[in-house]
């Protein structure tokens, strides 16, 4: 063998070996970040105050993933999902629970190993007359140092007159008009939900349409995480 091959066949197998480490070693860290306890919990614990570090479980699935964190609670069962970048947003109900009303968002993200479950949270409406509401709400507010779809605003439509349901933001004198999902479930039950695109602080308000598009109800909030119901005509106050 030449010396020029030689010194050729040498660099390759660096070459190789250099790559081989960067991959293990990238490997390395994205499970020391995403395994449980691990960077990412210690994160996202430090964000929500927690004084513990969460060992958040990872999921085959979306919904495994919710499934696993939530152990405690049974009897849930998911109503609709729905995709965003990065991840999934997760609607789930307690079949079990004596509340007139009740929604749960769970948020998870998709990392090299499979579901892990990020930010959420829920509602639950007491023994009320549904008829007396147009809808519940719950705003779930953007966490500091963690990247989310959030802010966001959830909850179900409890009048079958409502057909459409917008949030509305100002910023800087500029008007912005944001049209609300709404999401038939296999239970005959509709949620609806929207991306709030302003920061957190900024007002909003949630304004809802009969059949006719006539306006019959508005509810202005802080973006701060709050739940509350709607009432055709007037508002109602938050819970």
């Amino acid at each position: 063998m030449s010396k020029e091959k030689g010194m050729t066949l040498n660099i390759i197998v660096a070459t190789i070996a250099l790559l081989v480490l960067s991959v293990i070693s990238v490997n390395t860290y994205m499970y020391l970040k995403e395994k449980p306890g691990g960077l990412a919990d210690q994160t996202l614990s430090k964000a929500m105050g927690l004084d513990e570090t969460m060992s958040i479980p990872i999921g085959s699935t979306p919904e495994d993933a919710v499934q696993q964190l939530r152990a405690s609670t049974p009897n849930v069962r998911v109503v609709h999902q729905e995709p965003v970048d990065d991840g999934m947003i997760v609607f789930t109900q307690r079949t079990n629970s004596e509340a007139s009303s009740n929604m749960q968002l769970e948020y998870v993200r998709k990392n090299s190993f499979g579901w892990k479950w990020v930010w959420g949270g829920g509602y639950g409406i007491g023994d009320i007359d549904p008829s007396e509401y147009a809808l519940y709400y719950m705003n779930l507010p953007k966490l500091e140092g963690i990247e989310t779809p959030f802010p966001m605003v959830f909850g179900t439509i409890e009048h079958p007159g409502i057909q459409r349901v917008t949030a509305e933001t100002e910023q800087n004198g500029s008007m912005s008009i944001t049209e609300a999902k709404l999401i038939r479930t296999d239970m005959e039950e509709y949620i609806w939900f929207v991306m709030l695109p302003s920061s957190e602080g900024t007002p909003y308000t949630i304004k809802i349409y009969d059949e006719e598009g006539k306006q019959v109800g508005s509810k202005q909030n802080e973006m701060v995480n709050d739940s509350g119901s709607l009432t055709l005509g007037k508002r109602s106050a938050s819970m």
